[in-house]
């Protein structure tokens, strides 16, 4: 009779112990509103949920990247309107100088015009945002023209570096330009500062047709700032569609996780309330077996 009563015993103690296991999980799931806590709670759930995790931070990631570049594109796009805008000033200061009525001190002013407008462009071509010189390539910390040569004054000091952003698995854009190919034309441009210094010196000297035979050159130059800015502009447009995209899967994988993670709080609750009362009824019973007191379990 006494074995029997021990074995009565162990057996309404791993009862007791399954029960208050359960306990703890749906405790636990109620307090963080998560279904899967450890792995053993869905070890089948286990794979898709890393899946989700491993893509959200990916897209977390690239996410990062293209605001990133966007941002620099961004400023980019504001510094090129300038430049644009620098380089109609001048075609229309130069045009004026086609005028017969106007006399030497008119084209002496037309002359500091034009220097204005090429000091103003050599200020842009050295921004600093942030502490970097946004034209000098990969040689950020590079003023990319200093003007110390006195031979040629708007010799270019940065490099040639194409900074390249990853913006999704195997796609990466292009997210600056060298100050060589943007105002001297590399690879068979026009020279912007050459010829605004040529038509700002034409017309301190009094050569009016010298200085509009440099007009079809400011045109071209106006042109190449424009192509230039319209091919960043192409690519600010694919970073923000390869956002919208980026974000959308992120927006999936949340979901997906959501459907395995997530717990159903209602029934949680039901469930906390049913296993609280089979837990009492369990330290009930093995109390009166036992001869213990409940408080014993407690």
């Amino acid at each position: 009779m006494k074995t029997t009563q021990s074995t009565v015993y162990r057996s309404l103690q791993n009862q007791i112990y399954k029960t208050q296991s359960s306990l703890l999980d749906l405790r636990m799931s109620a307090a963080t509103g998560k279904r899967i806590n450890k792995p053993s709670d869905d070890p089948s759930a286990i794979r898709p949920v890393l899946n989700a995790r491993s893509q959200m931070q990916k897209s977390d990631r690239y996410l990062r990247t293209m605001g990133s570049a966007s941002d620099r594109l961004d400023i980019l796009d504001s510094h090129l309107g300038q430049i644009g805008n620098l380089m109609i000033r001048a075609q229309e200061t130069t045009i004026s100088a086609g005028n017969a009525a106007m006399g030497p001190n008119d084209l002496t002013n037309l002359s500091d015009a034009i220097g204005h407008i090429k000091d103003e462009l050599l200020a842009l071509a050295n921004s600093n945002v942030d502490g970097k010189y946004i034209f000098a390539g990969f040689a950020e910390d590079t003023q990319p023209f200093p003007g110390t040569d006195p031979l040629d004054p708007f010799a270019y000091e940065g490099d040639g570096g194409h900074m390249e952003l990853e913006i999704a698995p195997g796609e990466r854009i292009q997210a600056n330009l060298t100050g060589d190919e943007l105002f001297q034309g590399a690879g068979g441009g026009i020279n912007l500062f050459e010829v605004l210094d040529d038509i700002q010196t034409q017309l301190a000297n009094g050569n009016a047709e010298a200085a509009l035979s440099r007009l079809g050159d400011l045109q071209d130059g106006t042109e190449q700032v424009s192509r230039q800015r319209s091919q960043m502009g192409n690519i600010g447009a694919r970073v923000e569609n390869a956002q919208e995209h980026m974000e959308s899967i992120k927006i999936d994988m949340q979901e997906v996780l959501s459907r395995y993670e997530d717990a159903d709080l209602v029934e949680v609750i039901t469930a906390l309330t049913q296993q609280e009362q089979a837990f009492e009824a369990a330290l009930n019973v093995t109390a009166k077996v036992s001869n213990l007191s409940i408080l014993d379990y407690l």
